[in-house]
């Protein structure tokens, strides 16, 4: 069975949370019942709260040493008399959300001046270029980028060099 705490609704993920149940003596669960905003649960014999509600120093941790993995767990045991110090309403919740934002209202003049800076930034793209019809006047850059004297003998030795396939 899935733990999940009663106050945020946390659920258990390995080893991250511990989960401690309610106390059997009833004046004590009153008390966790009233720090914790919950009136309305009379059995709470199914119920947990989760290690964020509580004080670090409401916890004794003890350490439990596997010999045969080598490896250390971390039990965290509640204090006889701990009460949760947190008070959280059930409406608000702990557990990580996602958050959406979409852009709803957009403004014709804003959207006109966003189309202006696109035909803008199109010009400069179409103006930096390289391209032969961009030489067409100025020899000195065809000489310069292709090796031949002129833009007509550019284009004489590129028609003879067009492939024809009959």
């Amino acid at each position: 069975m899935v733990k999940r705490c009663v106050v945020c609704l946390k659920q258990e993920t390995r080893g991250i949370s511990s989960f401690h149940r309610f106390p059997a003596d009833k004046n004590l669960q009153q008390s966790w019942l009233k720090m914790l905003n919950r009136p309305d649960l009379t059995d709470v014999s199914n119920y947990r709260v989760c290690d964020s509600h509580f004080d670090p120093s409401s916890f004794k941790i003890n350490q439990i040493n596997n010999k045969q993995v080598s490896t250390t767990k971390i039990h965290k045991r509640l204090k006889r008399g701990a009460v949760p110090v947190s008070s959280i309403t059930t409406t608000q919740s702990t557990h990580s959300t996602r958050s959406v934002s979409t852009q709803t209202d957009l403004d014709l003049n804003h959207l006109s001046n966003l189309f202006d800076k696109l035909s803008m930034y199109e010009q400069k793209l179409c103006s930096t270029t390289i391209c032969i019809e961009r030489f067409r006047d100025d020899d000195t850059n065809i000489k310069y980028y292709t090796g031949f004297r002129s833009y007509k003998i550019f284009c004489l030795v590129f028609e003879l060099l067009q492939v024809s396939y009959w």
